[in-house]
């Protein structure tokens, strides 16, 4: 079972894919402020 992140703890590192399926590190994106990720579904 995952682990719940408290209020203000960092959040792990994330590593997600791009539309072109290349891997990209998400945590370069922390540090300039909040991340927000949002999956969506496409029935084609």
């Amino acid at each position: 079972m995952s682990k719940r992140l408290k209020i203000g703890e960092a959040a792990p590192p994330v590593t997600g894919l791009d539309v072109a399926g290349n891997e990209v590190d998400l945590t370069i994106h922390w540090p300039e402020g909040p991340t927000l990720l949002t999956f969506l579904r496409h029935f084609g």
